[in-house]
């Protein structure tokens, strides 16, 4: 069941006449709209909330209110009062503390979740009218990316609040990462059951697949905090290999032989045996003991180190393990691989959602709602490196070497590029001709094409930053068996499981879902962990059903 904006995704807007530099895009009109600033000076409250001091770096003397971004939003007469600045872990609260106090940011970031009640409570305003008018045919491209669903998601009673990030919702579909160079030490091949993953798991964690003589590894790495958290660590494509689909929240829809919306958990069959065995490699060590401590940064640790071979996660959840496990073993090979079945003649399926991970909404209170839409205008324009120079994407998005400008942006939106990506340069690798790659395209080639350079020549330096960004890249796009690798194989094959619900939950659902989707991770880790049972699940699935979870399907199935 899928809800659309037709009206809105079928407005157009009139040609424009684009040119370049900052102080040139006030003139980017078409007859009386202005897409990308005001005629007069507008200020707008925001809070900022950026880990600056490891999160990125800035130009010479940039800061967070002084920089590329703030000079182009000052040059569209968008002038910004900075209602506070904090760490990214205190933005949630603070946002929360603002809104009660009644003088909070004009520009506000949520999740899909936290949207309905902003909306059912006044906090943010109907942009409905705003986008049609103002939205710019490069902002229309991206919002219409992936057929108007995330969109049409948003939809409250005909009218939208607020505009989603986009992706393409394939590739976010998790992929497993291996040390390839642990299975050649010990003459192993790429499990492709989960019964085989078993085996190399084991086999990690007590034949020394390091050779260095020493007990220090194991075999699997998971997040046992967040458990379906959207990072390394995952522990959702492990089920989805028994035919268990959870998303990354934990309410998921799927539909069934009749026609009827069911939760992707209610297979408890299929749950019990990748509870089974998820429990007996607790139980030989080839899960970490403390895994129940760790979250995603830790899996960066304990995968970067060389401590744990295995891990799934997105398609660029090896680059940083990748690059640091080098620098403990120059030899150190990640590979990217199917995740294995668990079902014999049937191979895993990704479960795929197209429900945002980021809403941008204005407020209420905010005197010129339009400004929302005339700041995404300028995202989808300065972070396309096919709408702008290559001088204006390095300044506004970031060279990567030395600053990540777009983390700078109070909406950040791109259009989706990764299949696009990885098929550019492949092409440009085999070849050796970059000559058709944009200019992120051209950016990511050097970089790959460096370090495999300097592994073929014997100068790979795993410390030099060059070769480490080569490195971490290869692991996407490049390696014969890179994560982009499994991807394309999985597109070919259309091995997805769709959701059959992509609308936004009412207000029951969305306050049942916290303690449902806690009562599910708290399940499955007391379950590994053998504080509980495997049948235990079955007294779950009772209480999942009881304390909202039959509601949330109701509400799908239109009841």
């Amino acid at each position: 069941m899928k809800k659309r904006m037709t009206s809105l995704l079928m407005a157009g807007v009139m040609a424009m006449t684009m040119v370049s530099g900052a102080a040139a895009v006030m003139a980017e009109e078409n007859g009386e709209v202005n897409y990308y600033g005001f005629d007069e000076p507008v200020t707008i409250k925001v809070g900022l909330s950026y880990a600056a001091a490891s999160d990125f770096t800035f130009y010479g003397g940039e800061t967070v209110d002084d920089n590329a971004w703030v000079d182009l939003y000052n040059a569209n007469n968008i002038f910004l009062d900075v209602l506070y600045d904090v760490d990214p872990s205190q933005a949630e609260t603070k946002l929360a503390t603002a809104i009660m106090s009644g003088d909070y940011p004009d520009i506000i970031s949520t999740t899909a979740a936290e949207y309905q009640n902003y909306v059912d409570s006044g906090v943010v305003a109907d942009i409905s009218e705003v986008y049609e008018k103002y939205a710019s045919d490069d902002l229309r491209e991206i919002m219409e990316y992936d057929g108007g669903m995330a969109l049409g998601g948003l939809e409250v009673d005909g009218k939208i609040y607020g505009l989603p990030t986009i992706s393409d919702p394939y590739t976010s579909v998790h992929v497993m990462f291996i040390r390839k160079d642990w299975l050649d030490n010990l003459g192993l091949e790429v499990p492709t059951t989960m019964e085989q993953l078993k085996e190399v798991a084991h086999a990690f964690t007590h034949n020394d697949p390091d050779g260095n003589g020493v007990n220090d590894t194991y075999g699997l790495a998971f997040d046992g905090v967040n458990v379906l958290n959207d990072s390394v660590g995952n522990m959702g494509a492990f089920f989805e290999g028994f035919g268990v689909y959870l998303g990354k929240t934990g309410l998921s829809y799927l539909e069934n032989e009749d026609g009827e919306i069911v939760w992707g958990g209610a297979n408890a069959e299929g749950m019990k045996a990748a509870l089974t065995l998820l429990n007996e490699m607790y139980e030989d060590g080839s899960i970490a003991r403390d895994f129940i401590t760790m979250d995603a940064e830790s899996i960066f640790a304990e995968t970067g180190a060389g401590r744990a071979g295995i891990w799934f996660a997105p398609n660029w959840g090896a680059m940083n393990p990748a690059a640091d496990a080098a620098m403990n073993d120059i030899n150190a090979h990640v590979i990217a691989a199917a995740v294995p079945s668990g079902i014999e003649g049937q191979e895993r399926l990704g479960y795929v959602s197209a429900t945002p991970s980021k809403v941008y909404c204005v407020s209420s209170e905010c005197e010129n709602p339009e400004v929302l839409i005339k700041l995404l205008n300028l995202t989808a324009k300065y972070m396309n490196p096919e709408k702008c120079t290559a001088e204006e994407y390095n300044m506004y998005y970031g060279d990567s070497a030395n600053y990540s400008g777009w983390k700078m942006t109070l909406c950040h939106v791109s259009i989706p590029t990764g299949r696009q990506t990885a098929a550019a340069l492949t092409s440009a690798i085999e070849n050796g001709d970059p000559s058709a790659l944009n200019t992120k395209q051209l950016e990511n080639y050097t970089s790959i094409k460096t370090y495999m350079d300097a592994v073929a020549d014997g100068t790979y330096d795993p410390f030099d930053t060059t070769h480490q960004r080569g490195h971490s890249l290869y692991t996407v796009y490049s390696d014969p068996q890179c994560a982009w690798t499994v991807l394309n194989e999985m597109l070919a094959n259309d091995s997805f499981v769709l959701s059959a619900y992509n609308a936004l939950p009412s207000e029951t659902v969305s306050n049942a879902s916290g303690t449902l989707q806690k009562l599910l991770v708290e399940t499955i880790v007391k379950i590994i962990t053998g504080a509980d049972s495997v049948d235990s699940y079955d007294s779950f699935l009772e209480t999942w059903y009881a304390l909202g979870g039959q509601d949330a399907l109701d509400e799908a199935n239109g009841k």
